[in-house]
């Protein structure tokens, strides 16, 4: 029962999240704004979860990550709601940044109760577990498709997302673990990442930068592509959802067979093939094999960055996981926005190929990854 309930901890945060970008076109044409506006707006995000990254490990540390994980999960809820009755784009902006700050609890919390279910199990689950969240991104990709084609209203569909969290937050937090226990000991809150963990925290950059891309513009570039209504708009996103999914499902088994660094390898080329046919070949069919195969190669690298990261022996998992991503989730910081800005002067299309540039990126780090020197 606790593998269920931090399962569905996982697909529910996915299922927040998603039910928010897949949306993004919407608020674009609501507050009618150009690419450089929403690229500004979308900034706030991300700004809100980087800001608070170090501080979040150590709270997490301090008070345990089970009762991080349900508050915050149940606090993403309630935010998600107040985004759709937002009336003005500094209220969503500000609402925007606090649901990073929440999200970036959410992570770092529920991350750090899987490495302590993974510990006691003694066998890889946090690429399964990430699996159930891209399974909830997945889901929530369909349902906003639905309600769009249905004619629901943004709030009445993050209501029903909403309360279906808060309900599972609740009913689910009796069943989380304590924390498991550990020599490494965080005497401060701002703790800087040595060599071996800030290599990983590049990795993890890239493909953060790489996801945030796809989870906020992919929607936007597919809808231009076939030129068609708002009602098809996440088809693109959805292939993307579906197959990060999949292949999160199977990053336990690959990393049972296969080393680390092949694994990291795999990814990024995949990230890059995917992109690369996706924006060469402009057609709805290609677009989406493109954007499945993105989804392949981004799946696997920030659980196994994750699982790399708790083995430090100089920090407490949730120190070192989020000293991980203070540096990699920099990366949904810049991304959004940068491909925003670069959208606006030279078209979507040649803004995306940067996700190319980052795939090539995660295949030569992944040459310099070791699995028995993180300390």
């Amino acid at each position: 029962m606790p593998r269920v309930a931090i399962s569905l901890y996982f697909f529910f945060s996915g299922l927040v999240f998603s039910s928010w970008a897949s949306r993004i076109p919407d608020v674009k044409d609501l507050f009618g704004l150009n690419e450089a506006e929403l690229g500004a707006m979308l900034f706030m995000l991300p700004l809100g979860s980087l800001l608070t990254m170090p501080i979040a490990g150590w709270v997490v540390h301090r008070l345990g990550s089970k009762i991080i994980s349900v508050a915050a999960l149940f606090l993403y809820a309630v935010v998600l709601y107040s985004i759709s009755m937002a009336n003005t784009v500094s209220s969503i902006s500000l609402l925007l940044f606090f649901f990073g700050v929440i999200g970036n609890f959410t992570n770092i919390a529920m991350n750090t109760q899987g490495i302590s279910m993974q510990h006691a199990l003694g066998r890889p689950i946090l690429s399964g577990l990430h699996a159930m969240w891209s399974l909830g991104v997945f889901l929530a990709a369909g349902i906003s498709g639905w309600t769009m084609s249905a004619g629901h209203s943004i709030q009445t569909h993050f209501a029903i997302i909403s309360i279906s969290t808060t309900i599972i937050a609740i009913c689910f937090s009796f069943f989380l673990v304590k924390d498991y226990a550990t020599d490494a000991v965080m005497q401060k809150v701002f703790t800087l990442p040595n060599k071996s963990l800030l290599l990983l925290g590049i990795l993890c950059f890239c493909v953060a930068m790489a996801e945030g891309a796809m989870a906020d513009w992919s929607s936007l570039y597919y809808r231009q592509v076939v030129h068609q209504l708002n009602k098809v708009s996440t088809l693109g996103y959805t292939a993307f959802a579906l197959c990060m999914a999949l292949g999160r499902f199977f990053g336990d088994r690959l990393l049972q067979s296969f080393s680390h660094s092949f694994v990291l390898k795999l990814n990024g080329m995949l990230i890059l093939a995917g992109m690369t046919v996706a924006l060469s070949y402009p057609t709805p069919i290609v677009v989406i094999v493109g954007f499945a195969l993105v989804g392949f190669g981004v799946s696997s690298v920030i659980p196994l960055v994750y699982m790399l990261s708790a083995k430090s022996k100089s920090m407490a998992p949730s120190a070192a996981i989020a000293a991980v991503s203070s540096i990699g989730f920099s990366g949904f910081l810049f991304g959004p926005p940068l491909i925003g800005f670069i959208a606006q002067e030279t078209g979507l299309r040649i803004a995306l190929s940067i996700v190319a540039f980052l795939g090539l990126m995660i295949w030569v780090l992944s040459l310099r990854v070791r699995t028995d020197n993180i300390n």
